[in-house]
């Protein structure tokens, strides 16, 4: 006889935001400064996903045809949760100007550069005893580094602090929706994205307690303790 089987599928929203908090918390950890450095860089790289993923999770939700999702699945990410909220609601789309969207939009500045590095400039400072500190140029709303060189463990809580504000304005201040079903749109790994089972994701209180002192506001989706 066979074992039985059934396929699920990993959106990965999950794995970016938990890897990206333990990250975090490994860099908090860590003694060695640049070991501490490359850990938050690691960190910044999985939540700076999760817009990207959370936007696609909201494409496939919409069940279009063939033809229709390969065309929207090459829009940008910002462009995929406008055409969501145009077609999923009467008279919605993307508002313009407001900061939530205005830290996304530096996200995606910082991930591009991130993903396809150019030179960037650093102005060092003699401090004395034959040492000199670097600086690079910070962004306006993040206030994050432009250089990734040079993010750090505070640039990694900046970045947190902006990607879940910006899907918070999503999911619960436009589409309206409860935390139980941002959950489960979010975090689903049933092949059928309308399923209304699931439930909430629980956490060691070390986790919880991190996102809360990184004042990173998740309560967009439902999270519990263990």
């Amino acid at each position: 006889m066979q074992p039985s089987q059934r396929v699920s599928f990993d959106r990965g929203f999950q794995t970016l935001f938990e890897d990206g908090v333990h990250l975090l918390l490994s860099s908090e950890s860590e003694k060695d400064n640049d070991t501490a450095n490359s850990l938050a860089r690691g960190s910044i790289a999985c939540t700076m996903m999760l817009p990207e993923v959370g936007a696609n999770i909201c494409i496939e939700s919409l069940n279009l045809e063939s033809s229709v999702f390969k065309e929207i699945d090459k829009l940008a990410p910002l462009a995929k949760f406008d055409f969501f909220l145009r077609t999923n609601f009467r008279g919605k789309k993307l508002p313009t100007g407001v900061l939530p969207l205005q830290k996304a939009q530096e996200l995606k500045r910082l991930r591009d550069a991130f993903v396809h590095p150019k030179k960037q400039p650093v102005l060092w400072t003699d401090v004395g005893d034959n040492t000199e500190h670097g600086v690079s140029e910070r962004t306006q709303f993040l206030d994050m580094s432009k250089n990734p060189s040079m993010w750090c463990s505070s640039d990694a809580e900046s970045a947190m602090r902006g990607t879940h504000e910006f899907l918070g304005y999503i999911f619960r201040d436009l589409c309206k929706y409860t935390k139980i079903r941002t959950t489960l749109l979010l975090f689903s790994d049933d092949p059928d994205l309308s399923a209304k089972s699931g439930g909430a994701y629980y956490y060691q209180w070390q986790f919880r307690h991190a996102l809360t002192r990184w004042k990173v506001d998740t309560s967009y989706f439902r999270m519990s303790s263990l």
